[in-house]
C-alpha cells in the first residue's frame, strides 16, 4: 500500500521557507460505567448497528477511561506527534534525501521522531514490510490532523484516508505556524472517537476469529491504525507511541 505522493510531496515543501492484527486480551470484567462511560457506549453501539457491526456483549467491560480521569495528549504533543508521521510516511515513498533534508528544515522533524521511527527513517535500504508499515502510518497522521481540528470528521474507515490532501494541511507552514493553526479538540470529542474505534475494532478482530471478512465493509487496517492513534491520544496505559497496544 504505497500511496504515490512523490510528486505531490515535492510541490508541497520545496517551496516551503497485514495488515497488522490486534491481539485478543483478557477482558476487564465487572466495570460500573460512569455516566459519561454509558452514554458513550450507547452512541458507539447505535452507530455500529446502524452500519449493521455486531457490538460487544458484555455491559461490564470494554471501555475507555471515563472523562475524569483520561489524560489527552496536549497539543504541542499532538503537532510534533503529526509532523514526524508526515515524515515517516513521505519517506515510506521514496521521497529523495533532498526533499526530505526540506521538510526537515520547515518542519523540525526529525527531532520528534521515535527511536523505531529514526531507524526506519536511517535505513538506506528498509525492508518492504517496514515500508509498509511506515506508509500505513497516513492513517494515524489523519487521525492526528483531525484530533488537531484541520479535518473536520473521521469518515466511516471502510477506505483509505486522502494522503494528497492531509499533506496539503503542511503546504508553506513553519513548524511555529502548524502549531499556532491548530487547534486540539475537547477530550469528550477524542473519547468518543476512543470509544467507537475500540468498538470497531473489536468487531473486525472477532470476525477475523471467526475466519470472516470485517463486518459493515470495514476496512480492518485502516480501523486498527486509528485504534492505534487515538490509544496514543488517550494516553492508553500510559504508552510511548512505538508500544501501543490496541486490546479488544
Amino acid at each position: 500500500m504505497i500511496r504515490r505522493l512523490t510528486i505531490i510531496a515535492s510541490m508541497l515543501f520545496l517551496s516551503c521557507n497485514n495488515h497488522k492484527g490486534a491481539a485478543i486480551t483478557k477482558e476487564v470484567e465487572k466495570i460500573k460505567p460512569t455516566s459519561d462511560q454509558a452514554e458513550r457506549r450507547r452512541q458507539s453501539e447505535a452507530y455500529c448497528k446502524a452500519h449493521h457491526i455486531p457490538v460487544y456483549g458484555n455491559p461490564n467491560a470494554l471501555f475507555v477511561d471515563p472523562e475524569s480521569q483520561a489524560a489527552i495528549r496536549t497539543k504541542d504533543e499532538v503537532t510534533n506527534r503529526a509532523t514526524a508521521l508526515l515524515y515517516v510516511g513521505l519517506k515510506s515513498e521514496g521521497i529523495g534525501q533532498k526533499d526530505l533534508d526540506e521538510i526537515n528544515k520547515n518542519l523540525d522533524a526529525l527531532s520528534k521522531l521515535t527511536a523505531a521511527e529514526r531507524v526506519y527513517v536511517t535505513n538506506p535500504q528498509p525492508t518492504k514490510q517496514q515500508t509498509t508499515d511506515a506508509n500505513w502510518r497516513y492513517e494515524d497522521l489523519h487521525v492526528m490532523l483531525w484530533a488537531l481540528g484541520f479535518i473536520d470528521s473521521l469518515a466511516y474507515p471502510d477506505q483509505l484516508c486522502n494522503v494528497a490532501q492531509d499533506a496539503k494541511i503542511f503546504r508553506g507552514l513553519t513548524d511555529t505556524q502548524f502549531k499556532q493553526r491548530a487547534r486540539l479538540r475537547t477530550k469528550k470529542e477524542i473519547l468518543d472517537q476512543a470509544d467507537l474505534i475500540l468498538r470497531l475494532d473489536w468487531a473486525c478482530v472477532d470476525a477475523r476469529t471467526k475466519k470472516q471478512p470485517a463486518p459493515g465493509m470495514l476496512d480492518s487496517g485502516v480501523v486498527y491504525e486509528r485504534h492505534y492513534a487515538l490509544n496514543w491520544l488517550i494516553n492508553y496505559m500510559s504508552q510511548g507511541w512505538d508500544d501501543i497496544t490496541t486490546d479488544t
